[in-house]
């Protein structure tokens, strides 16, 4: 700004900056202080006594951060009840680390049809290939999952599988929860805390599950806060599809501020009067791109086989009044964050319908961070590495969704290509995994440039055709490396 153009801003808009800037620095104090906390958490505590005794480990494996979560919730449960605990994620550890606890509780999600998460593969392909020595170790398990799919629980069950043949020694049956349901989490919680020197009493958090694959909770201390809706805009007016709208909210002017979120998170929707499941929406767009440092979200109305429109979907889309309520939290996402370290990397992302929503998150980051590169960075946008989205949905006269956004994006330099692909236009490339499998060499110089690939759409077709030609184009052991590097994150539902 100016100092002709501060000279004439009125006293009570430096008034209403102030108490922004003011409110933005407390947030980000809470945001911080809540982080210390929850690193200074029970991880390898020991007894208050100082009395020498086993550690009980609790490991997790999750896509979204649900396991993680409820694997904090066991780890309290076994300190209530006079037995410390460490927590740790699967893909740190060995079988000889494994031995080094008793007992052992794994906390295992489900990833697409019955896959392990993300992050856990390292594990699953070094490890479990085979039989451990792990005789005679107490373990249990607590499966995350969803029924609608074929493989229920079905990583939590091969974990089981390995175990038993491994030598393990089970303490009670495998507990395999439903999309979060909360009569599963109190059986394991009342299994595990009897266990314990001193039974804590029983008070389970109540998971909450989303509309993805695998079982989700909110983390913990996120309580659900009023919202209000400001507006909505029909995207894709003419679309042989569902109606897309563009979703704005923001908090109550007189409210605390809202729960901070970065790229790659998710919003639980409570709807208003009733006990329904929550849905959750991957989240479009950051807190200072929103209208009044709200949130956005893409949002396809649902219509089930009998002709009746989805609660939720219903609800965002058309029940809901402008100016009404909304009752919300912010689900953090890990799997689908971009850690520090990768945060200048080139990025691929990949998406169709409304998975646009996650990756146009990721892109008004990327927009953020080219605003203040470096001359190196600036370099690499120059050489034409620096995003490329390719994208899939219906027609291009009607669902050319974001379409003035990405024509920004591609002007300014945060975006050095894209391919967006219209299933019912023809053409040899009708979907998005068509697409990049006949931009196999051009994927192959990104993945050499240091790219992380970030997908986000639907897991049925899409996503897995997707891994298919990710696996032919760069073969099993590139991507292999590049899961342990974190440099292919997923959020499909």
């Amino acid at each position: 700004m100016d100092a002709l153009a501060l000279t004439h801003t009125p006293p009570h808009r430096l008034a209403q900056a102030a108490a922004l800037l003011l409110a933005w620095i407390g947030l980000c104090l809470w945001q911080w202080r809540r982080h210390r906390l929850r690193q200074h958490a029970p991880q390898a505590s020991v007894l208050a006594s100082g009395a020498p005794g086993p550690v009980a480990l609790v490991t997790w494996a999750s896509q979204t951060g649900a396991a993680e979560a409820l694997a904090w919730d066991t780890a309290r449960t076994l300190e209530s009840g006079g037995l410390p605990a460490r927590v740790a994620p699967l893909e740190q550890l060995d079988p000889a680390q494994l031995r080094q606890h008793q007992p052992v509780f794994f906390v295992a999600s489900t990833a697409g049809d019955g896959q392990a998460p993300d992050h856990a593969e390292p594990f699953v392909d070094r490890w479990m290939d085979r039989p451990a020595e792990l005789a005679g170790l107490p373990c249990g398990v607590l499966a995350l999952g969803d029924r609608e799919y074929r493989h229920f629980c079905g990583f939590g069950q091969q974990l089981q599988r390995w175990l038993h043949d491994s030598g393990a020694q089970p303490l009670f049956e495998p507990v395999l929860m439903d999309r979060g349901d909360p009569q599963a989490l109190q059986h394991w919680l009342a299994a595990v805390g009897a266990l314990t020197p001193t039974l804590p009493p029983a008070a389970p958090s109540t998971p909450a599950p989303r509309r993805r694959s695998s079982a989700q909770t909110s983390a913990p201390g996120m309580a659900y806060e009023p919202w209000i809706l400001l507006g909505r805009r029909h995207l894709n007016p003419g679309s042989l599809g569902e109606p897309v709208w563009l979703i704005d909210m923001a908090p109550p002017l007189d409210g605390p501020p809202p729960a901070a979120w970065e790229a790659g998170d998710l919003v639980q929707l409570r709807l208003p009067g009733t006990d329904r499941t929550p849905r959750s929406y991957s989240i479009a767009s950051l807190p200072e791109a929103g209208p009044g440092g709200g949130l956005q979200l893409l949002v396809r109305r649902h219509r089930r086989e009998d002709g009746s429109v989805g609660a939720a979907s219903g609800w965002l889309t058309g029940d809901c009044p402008i100016g009404g309520a909304l009752s919300l939290r912010i689900q953090p996402n890990p799997a689908f964050r971009l850690p520090p370290a990768l945060a200048h990397r080139p990025l691929v992302l990949i998406g169709n319908g409304t998975g646009l929503a996650g990756l146009r998150a990721h892109l008004q980051a990327a927009e953020r961070r080219l605003a203040l590169a470096d001359s190196p960075r600036r370099r690499l946008v120059h050489q034409g590495l620096h995003a490329w989205l390719l994208l899939g949905e219906r027609q291009a006269a009607h669902d050319a969704l974001c379409d003035a956004e990405i024509t920004h994006w591609l002007a300014n330099g945060v975006l050095s290509r894209t391919d967006r692909v219209y299933s019912r236009d023809g053409g040899p490339h009708r979907h998005v995994q068509q697409r990049l499998a006949a931009e196999a060499p051009r994927l192959r110089d990104w993945v050499k440039a240091g790219a992380v690939i970030l997908l986000c759409g639907s897991r049925q077709g899409m996503a897995g055709g997707v891994d298919a030609v990710l696996t032919e184009a760069l073969g099993e052991t590139t991507l292999q490396t590049l899961r342990q590097q974190g440099r292919l994150r997923r959020d499909v539902y």
